[in-house]
C-alpha cells in the first residue's frame, strides 16, 4: 500500500484544516462530526464511544504534534479516514507531553478484508516520521496542498 492509496480513504470533504476544539474530547467529536455530515455513519454515541475507549486504552497521540484516533466499528463498512488539523495544537496525551496538530482518525469495519486499516496506519506513520513532511502539512494552504505534501508533489 502507498500514501495515494491511502488518500482514496480520505477526501477534501472529510479534512478540517483549522480545528475549534481545544481539548481530546472536543477534537473527536469535532471529528466525528464532520464524519456524520460527510458519510451514511449515523450512530455518533457509538463512534465517540468506541473511539474515547480506544484512548483510554493509550493515547493515540504519538508525537511528534501527531495522533492517530482509530478504531473498529459497526457504523461502517469500509475503512473512512478524517484528517484534521489544529495549528495552535491540542493536549492530546501525547507521549512526548507536546501539544498534539495533525490527526489521522482511521474508522474501520470489524472485518476488514486486506488489512486496509493496519497499512494504512503504518503508511502514514512511516510518511509522517519525516519533519519536512509534518511541517509541510501544517503550511499546506489547502487540501490538495496537503496531499502533495503527502504524496512528496507526485
Amino acid at each position: 500500500m502507498e500514501i495515494q492509496d491511502v488518500l482514496k480513504l480520505a477526501s477534501a470533504d472529510l479534512f478540517l484544516p483549522d480545528l475549534t476544539a481545544s481539548d481530546k474530547d472536543g477534537v473527536l467529536e469535532e471529528m466525528v462530526d464532520a464524519l456524520l455530515a460527510q458519510s451514511q455513519l449515523s450512530n455518533k454515541d457509538s463512534v465517540l464511544s468506541m473511539l474515547k475507549s480506544r484512548e483510554a486504552m493509550g493515547s493515540t497521540a504519538v508525537g511528534p504534534g501527531i495522533a492517530f484516533p482509530h478504531g473498529r466499528t459497526l457504523a461502517t463498512d469500509d475503512l473512512i479516514i478524517v484528517i484534521a488539523r489544529s495549528r495552535q495544537g491540542v493536549p492530546f496525551d501525547s507521549m512526548d507531553g507536546d501539544p498534539t496538530h495533525l490527526f489521522f482518525m482511521l474508522i474501520a469495519p470489524p472485518q476488514d478484508s486486506g488489512n486496509q486499516y493496519i497499512r494504512s496506519l503504518a503508511v502514514l506513520t512511516e510518511k509522517l516520521s519525516d519533519a519536512d513532511v509534518r511541517t509541510g502539512l501544517l503550511e499546506a494552504g489547502d487540501y490538495a496542498a496537503f496531499c502533495q505534501v503527502l504524496t512528496g508533489g507526485e
